[in-house]
């Protein structure tokens, strides 16, 4: 734990870790809340698919702006704009409910302003990240990033079914709006040394001087639209391959989205408790995964460890076409996350030693839109695939969704070397 403790000894990095777990946690309960607000109101499962993709579709329109805004503008202070929008979309739930004026239509429209901003804080933090810290800790960093959301997926799903049950969804959505504000805070505590201009950043070499990797980092200067992001990811093909892995890994986690709560509810005979509590368990075994992967010097190629990760957590989600009872799938939900936890931070190692740093703003948002746009599909097809009201169909795809590209990544030469096999 030596490598955690030395990092988080660096005041900058702490506030950042900081305000983005108590933000993150936030929207851990946020999430339980909304969908349950919306089953009370009496909503379908077709409609706890839409706003499921509400959530995070509007991520394809938002993502791609925030990645030049990051790139142009201080992005400490972008991410504190962002913090303050959606905490106040998120505050006016609860106000419209305490003054008798709340409507199913309010819960898309916070929904979808939640998603459109959403990808000014997933691409600003790790475009920060190298700049607050060493290169040799980037995988550290890169995990307790991903212990943010496993600590918010942990905690944030079980107080808020609990809290639910207690006072009600508005109250946890008043909450989640007070966790944006301390994010603000703990941004604008910064240093101006995390912030400013990436000009006279050395560019990282992003391989063949002549591919178009290569070019788009050279040409950056010239530019300030999304086209050098573009055409830096058209010439790597490690980044390539593990952006196109997520993207079907995160349609299984859409269809999961929905499937979750429903199980819960219509398998288990269960409350927002048990639905609380199965969020909570599967990311509680990302937990101690990602803190096993940050403490430990990983020596095996990065990008094989990807492929490989991921093929055995769509083995172990296929045993869920059992229908196993609560205690069973907490157990296999648990055991998912210990295994896929490592993606993550594996795979923005990777990016970090490949991107340039005038490119980070909008790589890491054209990658990250890239990547969450297929969730909010996977929560449309769930919709569709639970239309009949049999699971079975929707739990055989999350698996395959999840091992077919693990298999293909075991193989392919560019997760095999260079940058993704470097310890």
């Amino acid at each position: 734990m030596n490598r955690y403790r030395d990092l988080l000894s660096k005041r900058d990095f702490a506030l950042l870790w900081g305000g983005a777990t108590v933000s993150a946690f936030g929207d851990g309960m946020s999430f339980v809340a909304l969908i349950w607000l919306l089953l009370e109101r009496g909503g379908t499962p077709a409609e706890v698919g839409w706003l499921a993709a509400v959530y995070t579709a509007p991520v394809v329109v938002g993502g791609i702006a925030a990645g030049v805004i990051l790139d142009r503008f201080d992005p400490t202070r972008v991410i504190a704009a962002d913090n303050i929008v959606r905490g106040v979309a998120i505050a006016s739930v609860p106000i419209a409910s305490a003054l008798g004026f709340l409507t199913t239509a309010q819960l898309f429209v916070v929904a979808a302003i939640y998603g459109l901003l959403y990808m000014t804080s997933a691409a600003g933090i790790p475009s920060l990240i190298p700049r607050l810290v060493e290169a040799g800790d980037l995988t550290t960093a890169n995990a307790l990033e991903s212990i943010s959301y496993g600590i918010a997926g942990l905690v944030g799903p079980t107080i808020a079914g609990v809290v639910i049950a207690l006072l009600g969804a508005p109250f946890v959505l008043a909450l989640d709006a007070v966790t944006y504000g301390v994010f603000v805070v703990c941004l604008l505590a910064m240093a101006r040394q995390g912030r400013g201009s990436l000009e006279g950043v050395p560019a990282v070499s992003a391989g063949d001087p002549g591919s178009p990797a290569a070019a788009a980092a050279a040409g950056v200067k010239g530019s300030g639209g999304i086209g050098p992001a573009f055409w830096f990811i058209v010439g790597a093909p490690a980044i390539v391959a593990i952006t196109v892995m997520y993207m079907s890994l995160n349609l299984g986690t859409g269809i999961m989205t929905v499937v979750i709560p429903l199980y819960a509810r219509d398998v288990l005979g269960g409350g927002s408790e048990t639905f609380g509590l199965l969020l909570s368990v599967w990311t509680a075994g990302e937990l101690v995964g990602l803190l096993a992967v940050g403490a430990i010097a990983w020596r095996w190629p990065l990008g094989r460890s990807i492929a490989g990760a991921c093929l055995v957590s769509g083995i172990i989600l296929s045993l869920w076409l059992l229908r196993p009872p609560l205690l069973a799938l907490a157990a296999i939900l648990a055991a998912t996350g210990v295994v896929s936890s490592s993606l993550t931070p594996w795979a923005q190692t990777i990016r970090m030693r490949l991107i340039p740093p005038q490119l980070r703003g909008r790589v890491f948002a054209l990658l990250r839109t890239l990547m969450q746009s297929t969730r909010p599909v996977g929560a449309i097809v769930a919709g569709l695939l639970l239309a009949g009201g049999d699971l079975t169909l929707a739990l055989a795809a999350t698996a395959l969704l999840v091992v077919v590209p693990g298999a293909i990544g075991l193989w392919l030469p560019a997760l095999g070397r260079g940058p993704t096999a470097e310890p």
